[in-house]
């Protein structure tokens, strides 16, 4: 395992103290890069594969569901690693129409890398889409044309309301320049790049603004930018134990979040309810996990601790790794790496191949 040398730090010592504890992982960390949630690649069984190169975060938005920003370790991925395990997935779903996906567990535009991440992609027989997602406002006029310039397809833009106090509420901060990314996203529109805006509804809380953003981007469209130029994926909130919640804020089902879209699709007349086959997702063959379901006992050897006290990460595998979540009291030490022992199986998702385990067993 490598920590942040020196060399490395001059790429991220604008970033201050979240530098502090860093963990970066290349193909000599023997760290694996499949079946952790927070890095590597995540197959889901699909032509869409999703890269999680950093976990760096420049906000601490209240409604996280995965409380980025705060980690007490961060991680940061070797993009020739990357590409490596890459090359091989693409191997098993077949060289053709495949998807890559750059959503990590914080925010993109931190990762120094990004662009030759991007044009050594593009060098993969079969890619025929590379999208990402970001907060954006980190956008500027010269990452946008850099990203143009590497041929990204598209970006998710997570954009929740276009009142400038709200957004500050929502995001933790006092600094959240809307004027200036409304900007770059017109940039943006003005480049061979689509852009995809991704707010979350949360109900109660932004509903009007989430008809403001729509009849922005119908603005938009009515000034003559195209369907697949400019569009909007509403988000249903979602609550997990481990994340950040929003006060008084319940989380609706399924069932009324889709009622919600329906009634928002007949007001305006736009499509919002957006599904796989509108941006051509389709089953493909995926890496498999072995055959492994909760309170199995399994075999691993600890190669990193996680991003918190109480996580680490397990390799089964050269190719396949297990999150290891320690029961308190214990925490994590550097007695731990290298350790051979057997855990239990908590989340076996065959679905995306994500692994997470406990330990000691009682």
């Amino acid at each position: 395992m490598l920590f942040y040398d020196i060399k490395l730090s001059k790429k991220y010592e604008f970033l201050g103290e979240l530098t502090n504890n860093l963990i970066y992982i290349d193909e000599n960390s023997k760290i694996p890069l499949m079946g952790v949630d927070f890095i590597g690649l995540i197959d889901r069984g699909t032509n869409v594969i999703e890269l999680k190169p950093l976990t760096l975060c420049n906000l601490k938005c209240k409604y996280c569901f995965v409380k980025a920003g705060d980690y007490h370790t961060n991680f940061i991925v070797d993009y020739k690693y990357l590409i490596k395990k890459v090359k091989s997935l693409v191997n098993i779903k077949s060289h053709h129409d495949i998807e890559i996906h750059i959503a990590p567990y914080g925010e993109i535009l931190l990762y120094s890398d990004l662009y030759k991440l991007i044009n050594e992609l593009w060098k993969v027989k079969g890619i025929k889409t590379v999208s990402m997602q970001t907060n954006g406002l980190m956008l500027n006029s010269k990452n946008i044309q850099m990203l143009n310039s590497n041929n990204l397809t598209r970006i998710n833009i997570s954009l929740n309301t276009l009142n400038e106090d709200l957004a500050n509420y929502l995001c933790a901060c006092s600094n959240y320049d809307l004027s200036k990314l409304l900007n770059n996203i017109e940039t943006l529109l003005n480049t061979n790049i689509n852009v995809l805006l991704a707010p979350v509804w949360f109900p109660g809380e932004n509903d009007l603004d989430i008809e403001e953003i729509i009849q922005y981007v119908l603005n938009l469209r009515n000034e003559g930018y195209s369907e697949s130029k400019i569009q909007i994926g509403i988000q249903k909130y979602l609550v997990y134990k481990t994340g950040r919640k929003l006060k008084k804020i319940r989380p609706k089902s399924w069932d009324y979040f889709y009622k919600y879209l329906s009634k928002l699709e007949k007001k305006y007349n736009l499509k919002l309810k957006l599904g796989p086959n509108d941006f051509g997702i389709h089953k493909r063959n995926g890496l498999y996990s072995p055959d492994l379901k909760k309170n199995d006992l399994i075999e691993l050897q600890i190669v990193s601790q996680g991003r918190w006290n109480w996580e680490c990460i397990g390799k089964i595998s050269k190719n396949l790794g297990i999150k290891v979540l320690l029961k308190r009291p214990l925490t994590f030490s550097e007695d731990l790496i290298g350790k051979i022992f057997k855990a239990k199986v908590i989340k076996a998702n065959y679905k995306d191949n994500i692994l997470t385990a406990s330990y000691p067993l009682q």
